[in-house]
């Protein structure tokens, strides 16, 4: 049979301290856990003593705990989806061939940043065509005008008139505008408001300028007139609408190319979200080129149910937990109308927010989930109890409490009573409920209770939590003995 031995254990050397365990390392305070472990205990140790007592025909055992006074902090969880702020799709704006393509989907970019440019070779040759036609057009156009008013002498009196008062027209308008600050050191216009300035103010050359505009309109219509019998209205119609054509034509090409030259710059710090440009290609006009969006702001995009709506409010701040990040973030948004939900098979109402969040150090993911928990009401000194010390029927809200007995019998066997009290209750938190009216602070509260509790009943009872501790620190410490 094999040897079998013994696992030594290490023993210090005389005179040698024994070796320390490895320091732990700090974790984060756990309240709630720590009282929901107490509790589990209490109500061991009660079940335990209960069952005991029952056999022996005691008094039941309930557990008690204190209001005190605290600050309580209400909090709304919420969950949502990481979305931005705005998002901008950009779209070619002219049959071009891609040049450079600078980024690719996924990557982030700053405001002012050139996503991609084009090649203008094609759109600068289509804008010199446009402009040579225009120019033909417009000669065309000048010189039939010019022909038909030469044919007669009429019609050239009349056009020299015109030129006369057009130029005269204007002469006029800045005389009027400049009335105010007259001597202008123009002679022509200081003459022109000389004439007309007697005290009255501009009145006087207003209705003169006036004159001149209506005499000018006159002689164009005669001009219109003489110039139809040479030539018909369809004629001059055709040049007309031949010469607006041709501006129209170069207009939106020169536009092409302005819009074109610079490429596609970003109008704000994001992300690439959508990326359909590929370099030396192609792309026709109204291509949905790219899609950026905005990281400049990011949202936390949540939905509360009908219960809760009515404690988010705009501007209530809120802790955004992403992973093991922690944030800072802002109700900014509340939709107008609810939403109808559907999640496995179930259908639900829900209204959805946004919560703005601070992340300047670029943490969060678009797309991905993230958890917050929305502060909805502050109380500061407030009168608490746990949440699971307050029940409630018909009448309202209710809280069973303890005191000791006054009866001597009673007392000297260390029996409580039991009563029943209606509290008004305010905001809450995990752990804790505010009361309002009803309790004060330094009160015990039953946190657990025997099978049907009756008013004045006479209960044994142990301290746990805030009792406990308050017990604890009150008892007389025990003196220490000599060895």
């Amino acid at each position: 049979m094999p040897e079998i031995k013994e696992l030594e254990t290490p023993v210090a050397a005389a005179g040698e301290a024994p070796a320390s365990p490895a320091p732990k390392k700090p974790r984060k305070k756990r309240k709630l856990g720590k009282w929901i472990f107490l509790g589990l205990v209490a109500a061991l140790i009660v079940f335990l003593a209960y069952n005991g007592m029952k056999a022996a025909g005691a008094k039941p055992l309930v557990t008690y705990d204190q209001a005190v006074t605290q600050d309580i902090d209400a909090t709304l969880s919420v969950s949502g989806t990481i979305t931005p702020s705005g998002t901008r799709s950009y779209f070619v704006p002219g049959s071009v061939r891609v040049e450079k393509v600078n980024f690719k989907q996924g990557d982030r970019v700053k405001k002012g940043d050139v996503i991609a440019t084009f090649d203008l070779t094609d759109l600068q040759r289509s804008l010199k065509k446009a402009e040579l036609t225009l120019e033909n057009a417009q000669l065309q156009y000048d010189d039939t005008m010019e022909d038909l008013d030469n044919s007669t002498q009429e019609l050239y009196d009349i056009n020299k008139e015109i030129r006369r008062l057009e130029a005269r027209e204007t002469t006029y308008k800045l005389a009027y505008d400049y009335f105010d600050r007259y001597p202008t050191n123009d002679p022509e216009i200081d003459a022109i408001i000389a004439a007309h300035d007697h005290g009255e103010g501009s009145g006087e050359m207003y209705d003169a300028w006036q004159a001149i505009v209506d005499e000018l309109a006159g002689k164009v219509a005669n001009r219109a007139a003489l110039r139809g019998a040479d030539l018909s209205d369809n004629n001059q119609k055709v040049l007309e609408n031949n010469l607006e054509l041709q501006k129209l034509e170069y207009e939106e090409v020169a536009k092409l190319v302005n819009e074109s030259k610079g490429g596609i710059v970003a109008d704000f710090d994001g992300i690439i979200t959508q990326m359909n440009l590929v370099e030396g290609a192609t792309v026709s006009t109204g291509t949905d080129a790219v899609e950026v969006a905005s990281t400049e702001s990011i949202l936390l995009r949540f939905s509360v149910g009908k219960y809760d709506v009515d404690r988010v409010q705009l501007g209530q701040t809120a802790e955004v937990t992403f992973g093991t990040k922690e944030l800072t973030g802002t109700v900014t948004r509340l939709d107008g109308a609810a939403t109808t939900e559907t999640n496995n098979n179930t259908t639900s109402t829900v209204l959805k927010g946004d919560l703005t969040i601070e992340d300047p150090d670029q943490l969060l993911k678009l797309g991905m989930d993230a958890n917050a928990k929305i502060l909805t009401a502050q109380a500061f000194g407030a009168v608490s109890v746990p949440v699971e010390t307050v029940k409630v029927d018909r009448d309202g809200d209710y809280i069973w409490t303890v005191t000791p007995c006054t009866e001597e019998k009673a007392a000297q066997a260390g029996l409580w009573e039991l009563h029943k009290k209606y509290v008004k209750t305010g905001i809450f938190d995990d752990v804790n409920i505010q009361i309002l009216e009803g309790l004060e602070a330094g009160e015990f509260v039953c946190a657990t209770l025997p099978a049907n509790p009756a008013e004045g009943a006479q209960v044994q009872v142990m301290a746990i939590g805030a009792a406990a501790e308050a017990a604890a620190q009150a008892a007389p410490s025990q003196p220490e003995t000599e060895g």
